[in-house]
């Protein structure tokens, strides 16, 4: 089931952030600033916990997104990005992704996504970005397993 994140989830988005992104996770402050800043697109995939959120703007850039790691493969990241593209219909999707994540990008390229360019130094610790975009379209592809 997919619901608008709460203040109260935040402890379990902290765990979701340390798991899946150990060199540039998001702190409480920042969670609370996207929380503030984008209450109607922070959304969170959850069973009896939290299995993954997303959070992205009006105009359809993915700002971060990140599944449990013991949930991955379940459809989680799909589903949180239909969400996008419902609520986004007819706008582009765009994001940043670690040049070095290979899963990811190619999770995003069996949902639709394109490769457009690297972004130097996009992250904190300096490693580089991959922008990457899908047009507008009316719904998203489970990707092949």
């Amino acid at each position: 089931m997919i619901r608008r994140v709460r203040s109260t989830d935040f402890q379990e988005l902290l765990e979701i952030e340390a798991q899946a992104y150990p060199k540039s996770q998001y702190d409480l402050s920042e969670l609370k600033i996207l929380y503030r800043r984008f209450p109607r697109n922070f959304l969170v995939s959850f069973s009896d916990q939290i299995d993954g959120y997303i959070v992205f703007s009006p105009d359809g850039h993915i700002i971060s997104m990140a599944v449990r790691p013991g949930s991955r493969r379940r459809g989680i990241g799909t589903q949180l990005i239909r969400e996008v593209t419902a609520y986004c219909a007819g706008k582009s999707l765009r994001l940043e992704v670690r040049l070095s994540n290979s899963g990811a990008i190619d999770f995003y390229l069996k949902l639709g996504f394109e490769k457009r360019l690297k972004v130097p130094r996009y992250y904190r610790d300096g490693e580089d970005a991959l922008l990457m975009e899908r047009t507008a379209s009316e719904s998203v592809a489970s990707p092949e397993k």
